[in-house]
């Protein structure tokens, strides 16, 4: 059953803290688990694909989330498991693009137990869990899209040019405030 367009406002203003973006803590509640992307999830097939194989394995298909423009909150629609997740969000980014809105996206679930945010396409992203299901046999997909609050401490002490690249880049603060403001452990 899809919510009313109040309830979704609802649902937004409870889950998300209107106006924040990362490093800052994003939600008003913890999440079990987080991870950070920096693709954007209105038009990346594999990030889009990865991210439902996770929520499916962590929840199950009985699922509806509900989707907003980060820029100016407004509702856009429903998201359902059985739906082709890169079509629905490609057409409801499509649509906010047509209206003059470039931002990113949130998805929430109606349920309150997972939630995305992107405030803008080029920002980096969080996908928050509220599960403690193992998610060991699908590591390899995870991490070729997701990177966690162990591996921004693993570039925090960077033992190779990558890391010392990816520190430069993204810098030492951020990086030190997501992992204070992200830490699931």
């Amino acid at each position: 059953m899809t919510i009313e367009y109040e309830d979704a406002m609802t649902l937004l203003k409870n889950v998300v803290r209107l106006g924040d973006n990362l490093p800052t803590h994003v939600f008003h509640n913890r999440f079990a688990k987080y991870f950070f992307f920096d693709n954007d999830i209105c038009t990346s097939d594999d990030l889009i694909s990865v991210t439902k194989l996770i929520i499916s394995e962590s929840f199950g298909y009985d699922l509806i989330a509900s989707v907003f423009a980060s820029s100016d909150f407004q509702y856009l629609g429903d998201l359902h498991m059985n739906e082709d997740w890169g079509a629905k969000i490609f057409s409801l980014s499509t649509e906010m693009n047509s209206s003059g809105d470039y931002g990113g996206l949130i998805i929430l679930d109606q349920k309150k137990k997972w939630a995305i945010f992107q405030k803008t396409p080029v920002d980096e992203g969080v996908l928050g869990l509220d599960s403690n299901k193992s998610l060991e046999t699908i590591n390899t997909l995870i991490y070729e899209n997701f990177v966690d609050c162990e591996i921004f401490k693993e570039w925090l002490e960077e033992k190779t040019l990558h890391d010392v690249e990816v520190v430069k880049s993204m810098g030492r603060d951020y990086l030190m405030s997501m992992i204070q403001n992200y830490n699931d452990k």
